[in-house]
């Protein structure tokens, strides 16, 4: 009886139904995104430079350092000697030393020199085509396939600097041996080749005479060798360890009162559809206080009347819930295809915050219907069937 009535009070207003549930999905589908991709995007940061436990680059800013190695958003502080390098690799706490060498990009997307190890050591593997054999020749990542439409046995040339523009290197084409899968790493960003390729495009730019590569990602082979590695390499002339893992958390703790930002804003939106939710029974009930009169009148009792208010709340509330998981669904599976193809969603962890999203939004709902419930039950029975 009690659910019969629910949905006949639903049905007699349908769009104000239909309202309420959207403003209550949209405020618990954005708070739940907002919070969810804040973990993703800080789980794909730190995915940027795993396996990576120190950036060598020349003398400078550490942290521009690794943003320019790992996250390619930055310009590098300079070059060091290919036998530094070199060096490194014969240390005994060493595991993987790879050079790479930047510098230039093509539609904004970073041309790598490096070494075989590269496209392993982030997971790479052959969607089409073959790995560059020689210089001049260069693998794509998924993205820049995607954004360039580059082909196999396309050619291209790169331009010097980061942007979409710059001082193009004509006599020097590459041409194009690979295309990768996706990875959800930088890697899918990145133009790669043979390093080179590098020394051959920018020969007669640099003042040494030797091999120089722009940076080296150095992979230790224990605690051991993340702790001591750096103080030996900082001692050495002209080159700056940078560990990633540091360096990435200084700069996520300085965005901190982002977070929190971002989080508070996400909470005013779940109370903000909460209150849609208190206005839409607030004035359902108003309308429907006649009708509650005629039950209570017929022997219905305060609790079947409560029940009725619950109900409704705890209805509308569901619904708005099946609603935001689509919406979230949906933005996930578009984050993951246009924004950042390849990049790790863990639905679980998606699903954890949409059960306590829909945990918390129903307390509030609670709450939200006590001012209902007291106006509920605080009805004029004989007031309200002498108007009629």
């Amino acid at each position: 009886m009690t659910f019969l009535l629910i949905r006949r009070f639903l049905a007699d207003r349908p769009w104000q139904f239909a309202l309420a549930v959207m403003l209550c999905a949209l405020g618990m589908a954005s708070a739940t995104a907002i919070v969810w991709l804040q973990s993703v995007l800080e789980q794909h940061a730190r995915r940027q430079a795993e396996g990576i436990d120190i950036v060598v680059g020349a003398k400078g800013s550490a942290l521009q350092n690794v943003l320019a190695a790992v996250y390619y958003l930055d310009v590098p502080n300079g070059n060091i000697s290919l036998k530094e390098v070199d060096a490194l690799r014969a240390n005994p706490q060493v595991a993987k030393a790879i050079p790479i060498g930047v510098g230039d990009s093509v539609a904004g997307a970073r041309i790598v020199g490096t070494t075989d190890e590269f496209i392993p050591f982030y997971g790479g593997t052959l969607a089409s085509g073959t790995l560059p054999a020689a210089p001049m020749e260069a693998v794509i990542g998924a993205g820049v396939a995607r954004r360039t439409q580059l082909k196999l046995g396309d050619h291209f040339v790169g331009a010097h600097g980061l942007g979409e523009s710059g001082d193009a290197h004509d006599a020097n084409p590459y041409r194009v041996v690979g295309i990768l899968n996706p990875t959800g790493r930088v890697i899918d960003e990145t133009v790669v080749t043979p390093l080179e390729s590098v020394w051959l495009v920018h020969e007669g730019h640099s003042a040494s005479t030797e091999p120089e590569a722009t940076f080296a990602l150095i992979q230790a082979k224990g605690p051991i060798g993340v702790a001591t590695l750096p103080r030996l390499i900082n001692a050495r002339p002209g080159l700056q360890a940078a560990v990633p893992a540091l360096e990435s958390a200084r700069l996520l703790t300085s965005f901190n009162w982002v977070a929190l930002v971002v989080k508070v804003f996400a909470g005013i939106l779940v109370v903000a559809a909460m209150a849609s939710l208190l206005g839409a029974l607030l004035q359902a009930l108003a309308r429907r206080e006649p009708d509650l009169a005629l039950l209570r009148a017929m022997g219905a009792t305060r609790f079947t009347l409560a029940s009725l208010m619950l109900g409704e709340s705890l209805v509308l509330i569901t619904v708005a819930s099946i609603v935001a998981g689509g919406l979230v669904v949906l933005a996930a599976w578009s984050f993951q295809t246009f924004a950042q193809p390849g990049v790790a969603i863990d639905a679980g962890e998606g699903l954890l915050y949409g059960v306590a999203g829909l945990g918390i939004a129903s307390l509030l709902a609670a709450l939200a219907t006590i001012p209902v419930l007291r106006r509920c039950l605080s009805i004029d029975v004989a007031a309200q069937l002498s108007s009629r």
